[in-house]
């Protein structure tokens, strides 16, 4: 999820777009030390001064010796299946024109011809890998090479010690900026971390919670701009919650709001209320200066988070919550009424984006409100069960050899699948302006996860989600739950320590 390069890619459209709005009179503020840019008069004559070369870009490289591995096989056992959050960003060994598919046939054929192995994606057919690889485990299978699941999936294989520690696994720098170092930070446990994610995957980036907002309803009805807000660090939850009532309108008139018929300031999942929660930077499991989880969200300064976004969206008529999918299996029905133009905010993953690429409604991305305007940055949360990570069973003879691999792939992913993606959400209309394109860039870089979400622990998550959203007992609902996660949450950390 850190996607360095955007800044560059941003920066090239911003430019561009700055030149086709711009007449050739003013004064030229333009940065002649850019290579990417010349320097020649509007006029057609000779520049004052003399062009620089165009140089290549550098390409990202991990810090890795030459190696031939002699045509050995590297088997990656992924979460590959038919649904959205299939494992098809490992490698391909075909070009089809699409941008991501050749991204990645380029970064195999250079991965495979540059250190002479081959890599092959192994289907597991089915959304879940947790039984097929503790199965191969305990058989002592050592055809996979490496493993790539959900993080719940590799979540329960850590805990049930199929997994290496791969801050242990020679030939891995999970510190290089190829690997997204705060949701990695997230998913450690006693300073192990047994799966990883960052550009060697794009499936993550679109299991990321944001705020799809419809601009044709802020303009027609006045609304302060969504934009401005985040950039003059305004966009808080209070004024979600204001511009959410500012936007309810019982439209048939019938005296009741009607999601089918009437407009709504949000229409979400029911998991509103936690998504919130952790966009105010606090977590249900924190961790110690041990990296041992605790369970925060029970603190009195979590609950005063909590009882203050209750406040404001507590059994709120203009916030509407449901996940069912009854209309389009392809996304909730909150999305069918966000398409029809009646709702201001529908918070969902970034995958949502590519799905409504065909909508009529003008459509902007916001990350989640901070709680106050004190909040050092925004944070945005990403569910377990939709974000893809590596890892690498017990039974490999040889993991630093994976590993190596690994690496080696999550660095030249800089060089094509990173900048693919984002092509792709912008030549291809999926983020329609560059302020969206702005805003990606903020979310992308501030992502989170939460173990007890991951490991389940007594569904703390789903009480908090639902005790914010009813607005009341919140401190005695968390309590009735308090000694069975605090149960579980210790299972799972000796589990991972071994003590």
């Amino acid at each position: 999820m850190r996607l360095r390069i955007l800044s560059l890619f941003l920066t090239a459209v911003l430019l561009l777009s700055s030149f086709a709005g711009c007449s050739s009179g003013g004064t030229d503020s333009t940065n002649t030390d850019d290579p990417a840019i010349s320097n020649t008069a509007d006029n057609g004559s000779a520049p004052t001064a003399a062009e620089p070369e165009e140089t290549e870009p550098k390409r990202v490289e991990a810090d890795l010796p030459a190696r031939d591995f002699g045509g050995a096989d590297m088997n990656f056992y992924g979460r590959i299946y038919s649904g959205a959050w299939s494992a098809i960003d490992i490698a391909v060994h075909e070009q089809n024109g699409e941008h991501i598919n050749d991204a990645l046939f380029n970064r195999t054929i250079y991965i495979e011809d540059t250190y002479n192995v081959v890599l092959n994606p192994v289907e597991s057919g089915d959304s879940g890998i947790t039984n097929a690889v503790k199965n191969a485990v305990s058989a002592g299978d050592t055809t996979w090479q490496a493993a790539v699941g959900d993080v719940y999936d590799s979540g329960a294989l850590a805990s049930g010690g199929s997994l290496y520690d791969l801050n242990q696994t020679e030939n891995l720098d999970l510190s290089a900026r190829w690997w997204t170092q705060m949701l990695n930070n997230s998913l450690s446990i006693a300073h192990r971390l047994y799966y990883a994610t960052g550009d060697i995957f794009i499936i993550d980036n679109k299991a990321t919670r944001v705020f799809f907002f419809n601009k044709d309803i802020v303009r027609n009805l006045g609304l302060e701009d969504p934009y401005s807000l985040v950039k003059e660090n305004r966009w808080t939850v209070e004024t979600y919650a204001a511009m959410n009532e500012a936007v309810k309108s019982d439209l048939d008139g019938d005296g009741a709001m009607n999601r089918k018929y009437d407009r709504f300031g949000t229409m979400a999942q029911t998991t509103l209320g936690s998504v919130l929660y952790f966009a105010s930077g606090n977590l249900l499991a924190g961790k110690n200066a041990d990296d041992i989880p605790e369970l925060t969200c029970i603190e009195p300064s979590a609950i005063d988070v909590m009882t203050g976004i209750a406040a404001h969206i507590g059994g709120s008529e203009a916030i509407s919550l449901s996940g069912e999918t009854t209309i389009n299996g392809s996304y909730p029905d909150n999305l069918v009424y966000f398409q029809e133009g009646r709702v201001l905010f529908a918070p969902e993953v970034l995958l949502h984006i590519e799905t409504m690429r065909d909508c009529e409604v003008d459509i902007g991305i916001l990350p989640a409100p901070k709680y106050t305007e004190a909040q050092d940055k925004f944070y945005c949360y990403a569910d377990g069960w939709c974000v893809n990570v590596a890892s690498i069973p017990v039974t490999n003879p040889a993991p630093g050899d994976v590993a190596f691999i690994m690496e080696a792939m999550a660095a030249d992913s800089l060089n094509n699948l990173t900048p693919a993606y984002y092509e792709i959400c912008l030549t291809e209309k999926y983020v329609r302006d560059p302020e969206s394109v702005e805003m990606l860039d903020l979310i992308l870089s501030s992502v989170v996860m939460d173990n007890a979400n991951i490991f389940s622990w007594a569904d703390i998550e789903g009480t908090v989600a639902s005790s914010i959203y009813a607005g009341e007992g919140i401190a005695s609902s968390l309590e009735s739950k308090r000694k069975a996660a605090e149960k579980m949450m210790s299972r799972t950390i000796q589990a991972f320590t071994g003590e």
